[in-house]
This record gives C-alpha cells, structure tokens and sequence, in this order.
C-alpha cells in the first residue's frame, strides 16, 4: 500500500515540475520574441499621440502568441515533446498566416486611435465611443483569427469569415475572449505591464483551452466535411 502512494506521488511530481518546465520554457520564448514590442513600448512616451505606434509595436506579438498556441496543442497530442522546439516550429509554419491577420489588425487600430485622438475637436463624444468599440472588435476578431489561423489552413478571407462566424455563434467563447482581454488589460493596470510578461504562457495557456471548441467544431464542420 505504501509503495502504490509512493509511485503515485512521483507520478504527481512529475506531472506538476512537467508543467512548470513548459510554462517556463514558452514564457521565454515568448519574451524573446515578443522583445521588440518590449523595447518600443518601454522607449515610447505614455501619451495619446503614440497610440498608432503602440498598435504597430503588437507586430511581434502575434506569431509569438501563435507558436505559444502551436506549442500548447502540440504538447496534448504528445506530451513528451520538447517545449521550445514546439514553439520554434510553430513560429515558422504559422509567421506568414499571422502577420496576415495581423498586419490590417495593427492598421486599423492605429486609423481607429488616430480619429479618437485627434477628432474631439470635429466629433462628437458617442462617434469616439463607436470607436472605441469597433477597435475592440477588430482586436476579438484578430485575436479569433489568429487562433484559427495557427491550427488550420483556410484561405485568408475564409478565415476571416469563420472568426465572424464563431464570434457570433459561440457567445460564451466569444465572452471567454472578453474577459481574457480584461485580464490582461488588469494586469497591465494594476499589477504593471512586467506582469503581462511574466504571465504571458500562462495567459496563452488560457487562450488555448478558451479557444479548444472553436478549433474542434471548425474541425468537424468544414475540415471533416472536406476529408
């Protein structure tokens, strides 16, 4: 009886310092590649004026969140693979597709925090609230769109109609998007922008298990369809 506990605590220890080795290991991925947006973030002055150049610091970010999410599912079909290099793999199969979601994501939000910025002296105060949510939406749609982007090959468009499609089909997914977000902006707030870093395998963690039902109805819907 004793040597059945003894077995199944090592079984445990192995498991947790497993998990503690992968969410190390993609946080510093994911701060080395995400470094750029680090270093023009902390050089840009906290003024509304920098907004645009803010929205083009996330660049970086997004195959960093897309290789950390290739990572993450990579380590469920086979939890014996190396973390890095899962991350590296995903970083190049998925570079392309996420700066395609990414690219007219940055674009828009700058075009969006422009007219906020600039526009209060010919706009009224509700077109800014408008704004102010359209580029919200722009940020739930790239970041459903990078999820989709970094699990399956759709043409860009497609992928584009099925982040709508799932946006407003699965509203508790879409919600669990929405208070991912407001998590981080939180976090940012109140604790200070290290701590987004610190927590960012964390919070690509949560993103992915957020996003696990969306890949498997678009999996069984369009791709089995297509099989």
């Amino acid at each position: 009886m004793e040597q059945t506990t003894t077995r199944d605590d090592r079984g445990t220890l192995a498991r947790v310092t497993d998990a503690v080795y992968w969410f190390v290991l993609i946080g510093l991925s994911l701060a080395v590649c995400c470094a750029p947006t680090i270093v023009l973030w902390l050089l840009l002055a906290q003024d509304a004026s920098n907004l645009p150049l803010y929205a083009v610091g996330l660049l970086p970010v997004a195959p960093a969140v897309s290789a950390a999410l290739w990572a993450w599912r990579s380590r469920e079909r086979d939890p014996d693979t190396v973390p890095v290099a899962r991350f590296l793999r995903g970083y190049r199969l998925n570079l392309v597709d996420s700066l395609r979601v990414a690219v007219p994501a940055a674009a828009l939000l700058g075009i969006l925090s422009i007219n906020v910025t600039y526009g209060d002296a010919v706009r009224t105060s509700s077109l800014n609230i408008a704004f102010v949510v359209l580029g919200l939406a722009v940020l739930l749609l790239a970041v459903r769109a990078l999820s989709i982007s970094s699990a399956l090959s759709f043409r860009y468009r497609d992928v584009l109609r099925l982040s709508v499609f799932t946006l407003l089909t699965m509203p508790l997914r879409t919600l669990s998007l929405v208070s991912l977000g407001v998590l981080v902006v939180g976090l940012s707030l109140f604790v200070g922008d290290y701590a987004v870093v610190l927590l960012a395998s964390v919070l690509t963690f949560f993103l992915h298990l957020s996003e696990r039902p969306v890949l498997e109805r678009l999996t069984e819907q369009f791709v089995a369809a297509d099989a």
